[in-house]
């Protein structure tokens, strides 16, 4: 198992640089998840070195990994910059696929205000003494909230978990949903399990290991997300962010757990029915999900690596994430300490200061199949959640033990 800290139990592959050329010689390929924060920074890729061509291809975060995996693992050049977050650089680096950037970082610090990136997302990408990755966004989870039917039906805000679920079952009505749930594997499914386990329960796992999920306070936790989804909108075993956030967009759901990039889609007179309408708070109860996310090179990629590394340097800019302040809360100290416009910021500002990432194991997404497997059985009635967790646990433990 690799670890941020050095105390990786695997040796990885030292990447290599590519020889240099002058300029890119065939357009730069990036390969990213799709949100609103990261289209504009891709568009801002694109104009980044004058010469040099840049083509996207962004799709939601499930189909980007597995992208990502089946073209990495073949060692092909066919991707030069890749998006990855604090869970996946722990495996895309254990298997090789990245080229560590503390060259051109120190090359490039003083042009591009390297500096200025906050200690902790810094610690995210440093695996073994070795950075990753140019950050490019810190990502918090918050709890959507219909501010005009609560007041209408004389609701507060709630407190807790069990709070949200007695407003949730309060404002379900045959034409809305109480809530959105986003049960969608893989990713979808941790993001909303991780709130219900840190908030309720003792987290995924115990400091030696141990599927914490499966201790009785985290199969309570996953039957209160069970009792949830009974309010929640129709297909949520199958609805992903974008789902989800149309959902709310629509008037079709009342509240839910979203990611802090959608919150600016709510007013969007052009896409939205409920501009002006909702609000927002950190996740009741803490332990919601934080991430931090960005982009890296590909170790196998035949570009220019100064080329590449200007490119997602200057995506990663002061004056460039100045303008992205309202879509994604920013890496860089000095944006971060800057208030902001946004009406959604407070909320966030608390949800970062209770929020959790998720485990630093690089295997997680890969258990994560079997884990979002089995508690969408459990969250269904295909199986008790009891039984549902049981299996979770012996399969994660198996893993584990095979892949030490």
């Amino acid at each position: 198992m690799l670890t941020r800290y050095g105390l990786g139990r695997r040796s990885f592959l030292a990447a290599t640089a590519a020889p240099f050329v002058a300029r890119a010689a065939s357009p730069v390929r990036v390969l990213s998840h799709r949100y609103p924060a990261l289209e504009f920074y891709t568009a801002q890729m694109r104009d980044a070195v004058p010469g040099v061509a840049v083509e996207t291809q962004m799709m939601p975060f499930d189909q980007a990994l597995e992208l990502t995996r089946i073209r990495l693992s073949a060692q092909s050049d066919s991707i030069d910059i890749l998006y990855t977050t604090d869970v996946t650089v722990l495996d895309f680096v254990r298997r090789g696929w990245l080229r560590p950037l503390d060259d051109l970082w120190a090359q490039f610090r003083s042009e591009f205000g390297l500096d200025d990136f906050a200690d902790r997302v810094m610690r995210a990408f440093t695996i073994n003494g070795q950075l990753y990755v140019m950050p490019h966004g810190v990502t918090v989870m918050l709890l959507f909230l219909r501010r005009d039917l609560l007041d209408a039906a004389g609701l507060r805000p709630p407190a807790d978990i069990p709070a949200y679920r007695d407003m949730v079952r309060a404002l379900n009505t045959p034409q809305r949903a109480g809530a959105v749930s986003c049960l969608k594997p893989v990713d979808a499914t941790l993001n909303e399990a991780h709130w219900y386990l840190n908030a309720l329960g003792d987290g995924w796992f115990t400091p030696d290991g141990r599927p914490a999920f499966a201790d009785p306070k985290g199969i309570a936790a996953i039957e209160m997300l069970r009792d949830v989804t009974t309010f929640a909108q129709p297909g949520f075993t199958a609805a992903g962010n974008d789902e989800c956030t149309v959902a709310l967009q629509q008037d079709l759901a009342a509240s839910g757990l979203q990611w802090v990039t959608r919150a600016r889609a709510m007013d969007d007179p052009a896409k939205s029915r409920v501009v002006g309408k909702m609000d927002w708070i950190a996740p009741p109860g803490g332990g919601s999900r934080f991430s931090t996310d960005g982009y890296a090179i590909s170790a196998f990629s035949r570009q220019d690596p100064e080329t590449l590394f200007r490119i997602i340097a200057h995506s990663a800019s002061e004056a460039v994430m100045r303008q992205a302040v309202s879509l994604v809360l920013p890496p860089r100290r000095r944006l971060m300490a800057e208030a902001n416009g946004s009406r959604s910021w407070a909320a966030a500002a608390a949800s970062l200061a209770a929020s959790v990432p998720f485990p630093p194991l690089a295997d997680f997404y890969a258990m994560g199949d079997s884990l979002s497997r089995r508690i969408q059985q459990g969250v269904t009635g295909q199986m008790s959640v009891a039984a549902a967790m049981q299996l979770a646990a012996a399969d994660a433990t198996a893993w584990l033990e095979s892949h030490r």
